[in-house]
């Protein structure tokens, strides 16, 4: 048995040292290494890792890391390791960047070594903090986004891509239980480089990493996708951008508009009940000549199926260029819901893609939104903070009363015109900041999934059973909710125009600031929005 275990052993070293041979050559072309040194750095790489741990290294979980650095914190010196950890906690990735940025921690580092020894401890001390493969992608990406606030532009990019470095060692060396880079690891270090000469290179290799890494993901159907296009033959540059409007406007109703157009990125604001893209290709999705001649959910196709064209592919039918890197939709940086209208950006170029996902990452971009809700019995504030969780995640949202409708009548009840600014980038969080308890409890009006309100269901669905007491939430229907007589008729009214299956409700987001790529812009209100407020304003 020892015998059998030995060769084992002996052949699991064997196959590392290959392993990082065949790494370290691939690695060797790009920092024009000779294969004799490439082959010294494997050997010392292998010779130096053991097989049990090292003791000076601790095990936790599947990491072995070193003792986390003393730091200065408040006056008082801590483990880096300990605030980083309490930090996560407390606010998760928002908490380790501002922690970070606070303490001047890599400023700090750097007065201590060299910017591997400065990677390794950030790392380390990561690693130590988290509690999960999950928790610890999440803190280093934190990391590197503290290293873009860094005073020590140079230093900090060298320390990046040595963080870079490290997160593909961990992965190499067990890729079943280790993290490896993801696009916003990925993005955060391009977004570092790309603006300093000396990193040029490294910058173009960045951007090639992360368009293999999409290219593996989206699989053959996005390859024959994009053959197609170059068949086709995609010219953005011939592509006014009044007539794209109209066009648009044309197929999918009068609420598209195009805000910014640029060759980096495009601006959209996108109608309520447009989906941004399909996970799924479905025909309800597919774009005929037959289907261009109507309006975007005006009417079912004649075998009673319902339309539903995305944002994407209409703009890929319109000959826009989107970026490739995201492998589940073209161009897609950030999304909104089927229902909301508003503001949203697209990429266009892989370059300005990167760019966008670390500038969403870092809090970079301003977006507010309007929503309209039931005004509550007592007053609510004309400006607060909305700080609750969405999805068990920390979120930060404010709010400014805009405006306060009356009802009709004694028996109806008036409705609030809300600003709502999200400082942090949760799924649903304006929905869930204002339905919940711990928010405004006050759902948006028309909301399907966090107010009882029922959609008409679509034609294939009609006959499906439901429980009138029960919403789609789970939750007891309330009877005042439910009652849409009791809105003002202006709003209630509205019911009654809805398609089945469409899914629209009172949340546009009105304003996208990204000042990276000098974007400003308000999305106009649509029509049935202005319909609305003009009647109750009368």
């Amino acid at each position: 048995f020892r015998y059998v275990m030995s060769l084992f052993q002996v052949s699991q070293y064997l196959t590392k040292m290959l392993t990082m041979i065949a790494l370290l050559a691939v690695r060797s072309v790009h920092r024009g290494w000779g294969c004799a040194a490439a082959f010294q750095v494997a050997r010392n790489s292998v010779v130096s890792t053991p097989f049990l741990p090292h003791p000076s290294r601790r095990s936790i979980g599947h990491h072995q890391v070193l003792a986390s650095p003393i730091i200065s914190c408040n006056d008082a010196e801590t483990s880096l390791a300990k605030i980083i950890k309490e930090a996560y906690e407390d606010r998760e990735t928002d908490g380790v960047q501002d922690i970070i940025r606070a303490n001047q921690v890599v400023e700090q580092l750097s007065t201590k070594g060299d910017v591997n020894a400065v990677a390794d401890e950030l790392v380390n001390a990561a690693v130590e903090a988290s509690t999960s493969n999950k928790s610890l992608a999440a803190i280093l990406n934190a990391i590197l986004a503290a290293c873009c606030d860094s005073n020590r532009s140079e230093e900090t990019e060298s320390v990046a891509l040595a963080i870079l470095e490290l997160i593909d060692e961990m992965h190499d060396e067990e890729e079943s239980s280790m993290i490896e880079p993801d696009i916003v690891t990925l993005s955060l270090v391009y977004y570092l480089l790309c603006n300093l000469s000396s990193h040029k290179e490294s910058a173009q290799l960045i951007l090639e990493r992360a368009q293999q890494m999409s290219k593996k993901a989206a699989g053959s159907s996005r390859r024959r996708a994009l053959a197609a296009e170059r068949r086709k033959g995609i010219n953005n540059a011939k592509l006014d951008t009044k007539e794209a409007e109209k066009q648009l406007q044309s197929v999918y109703g009068p609420d598209i508009h195009i805000l910014h157009d640029s060759d980096d990125l495009i601006v959209l604001s996108k109608p309520a009940g447009q989906v941004c893209y399909h996970t799924k290709k479905t025909s309800a999705g597919k774009i005929s000549a037959k289907r261009k001649k109507m309006k975007k959910g005006a009417a079912p196709d004649d075998d009673g199926s319902k339309v539903d064209i995305s944002l994407e592919d209409c703009l890929l039918d319109m000959n826009f260029a989107l970026s490739t890197v995201n492998p589940v939709a073209r161009g897609i940086v950030h999304r909104l819901d089927r229902g909301t209208s508003g503001c949203i950006c697209v990429a266009k170029s892989n370059e300005a893609h990167l760019k966008l996902v670390a500038s969403f990452f870092l809090r970079r971009v301003t977006k507010k939104y309007l929503a309209i809700v039931r005004s509550p019995s007592s007053p609510l504030q004309q400006e607060g903070v909305i700080d609750a969780l969405v999805g068990g995640k920390p979120a930060t949202s404010k709010y400014r009363v805009v405006s306060t409708y009356h009802g009709d009548g004694p028996s109806s009840q008036g409705v609030t015109l809300l600003e709502v600014e999200t400082l942090t980038g949760r799924k649903h969080q304006v929905r869930v900041h204002c339905a919940e308890s711990n928010g405004l409890g006050l759902p948006i009006i028309f909301d399907p999934l966090y107010s009882s309100f029922q959609p008409p269901a679509p034609v294939s669905r009609r006959k499906a059973k439901k429980d009138p007491q029960r919403n789609k939430r789970g939750k007891a229907d309330n009877t005042e909710e439910t009652d849409q007589s009791s809105l003002p008729k202006a709003i209630s009214d509205l019911e009654g125009t809805m398609v089945p299956g469409q899914e629209r409700f009172f949340l546009h987001a009105q304003t996208l600031i990204i000042p990276e790529f000098d974007v400003d812009v308000q999305a106009p209100l649509p029509e049935w929005w202005t319909a609305t407020l003009d009647q109750l304003e009368r």
